[in-house]
């Protein structure tokens, strides 16, 4: 197991990331780590990871996020999984999708000269290596990905490697997108962004850069606000602010445009051989992953747990329904995770 690189933790915001590192504080530990070459934040409930290499860490629930990779977006979604279960709850950002703070000696390398590492393969190498440093042999795994995560999970699942050293209880893929994402709705909609507005984006992106906190934070507001018809929790704010960078949405795109050319025919090896502990949630009014999605994967994989939603939740649940895609999983992990004492 290689040996884990030194833990850089961030100073502790006034928000609840940041706050307590264990026992039943429902606040996360904020740290920045390097992760193949990359300055990585992870955000955890319970225990925080270590430069032991988690060392004595018997069970951990990994969450990978869609894109954009942001921790932030899903603080509430894992802090209520995190209160229910009392089991550590981890998320890592992907790489090059969060900035690290101006005093740290992490970094993100130049797209430009290093462009395999923003990928969608990048962001499963990303996501083995941290596997590898972070999570010690034998420890349960229990593992959560949304959207894009999804398919990273997918790829996870079928490393060898990852297989031996650990073990993968439970997988959940919530509003996966696993097949022919440049032929949804959304997609199409992503590609014309990419292909004529992208520069623009960018450019107002650096002019927003420039402003000061307090209206930068405004003038997100004002806009989340809008979009969503009334008010929008603290964190997403905090998220959708950390997104509007230059550097983050170059990479954010350059990985969506990626996703469009390499995610179409449906791999379902990885969701036959885990069948039994694998777990699936559809919208039925989720514009990445239509319903036809759910219907070709219950006949493809007819024996897997997949469930379409009849609550109109969205594709990007954190900004509405943290809590409800909570209790959604706890109830998938409790079964395995109900009686554990918090570590």
């Amino acid at each position: 197991m290689t040996t884990a690189a030194p833990v850089t933790k961030m100073s502790s915001s006034a928000a609840d990331v940041g706050g307590g590192s264990g026992g039943d504080s429902a606040k996360a530990t904020d740290q920045w780590v390097d992760v193949n070459g990359v300055a990585t934040r992870v955000l955890c409930w319970g225990r925080p990871i270590d430069d032991r290499g988690g060392l004595g860490l018997k069970r951990v629930i990994l969450c990978v996020c869609g894109n954009p990779g942001v921790t932030e977006f899903y603080e509430r979604f894992l802090q209520q999984i995190y209160r229910a279960l009392k089991v550590p709850v981890w998320i890592v950002s992907h790489a090059g999708h969060e900035v690290p703070p101006s005093n740290s000696e992490l970094k993100i390398p130049d797209p430009k000269q290093n462009p395999d590492l923003y990928t969608l393969k990048g962001q499963v190498e990303h996501k083995m290596r941290f596997i590898e440093k972070y999570v010690p042999d034998n420890c349960d795994l229990y593992l959560v990905g949304h959207s894009i995560g999804s398919k990273i999970i997918s790829e996870l699942l079928k490393d060898k490697v990852i297989a031996k050293r650990l073990s993968i209880k439970r997988s959940i893929f919530l509003f996966p997108t696993l097949q022919k994402m440049r032929e949804t709705p959304n997609g199409r909609k992503l590609i014309f962004t990419a292909s004529n507005l992208l520069s623009v984006t960018i450019f107002l992106s650096w002019i927003f850069s420039l402003l000061p906190s307090f209206i930068k934070t405004f003038l997100v507001n004002v806009t989340l606000i809008i979009m969503e018809r009334g008010h929008v929790n603290d964190y997403v704010i905090r998220s959708a602010v950390r997104l509007v960078h230059p550097m983050v949405l170059r990479n954010v795109f350059s990985m969506a445009m990626d996703e469009m050319d390499k995610v179409y025919d449906l791999d379902s090896q990885p969701l036959k051989d885990n069948s039994k502990r694998l777990h699936m949630y559809f919208g039925n009014c989720d514009n990445w992953c239509p319903t036809s999605f759910y219907d070709e994967i219950r006949k493809s994989v007819p024996e897997v747990d997949a469930v379409l939603c009849d609550k109109g939740y969205k594709h990007a649940y954190v900004i509405q329904y943290s809590d409800e895609m909570a209790g959604i999983v706890v109830d998938w992990l409790k079964p395995d995770l109900g009686d554990c004492k918090p570590q």
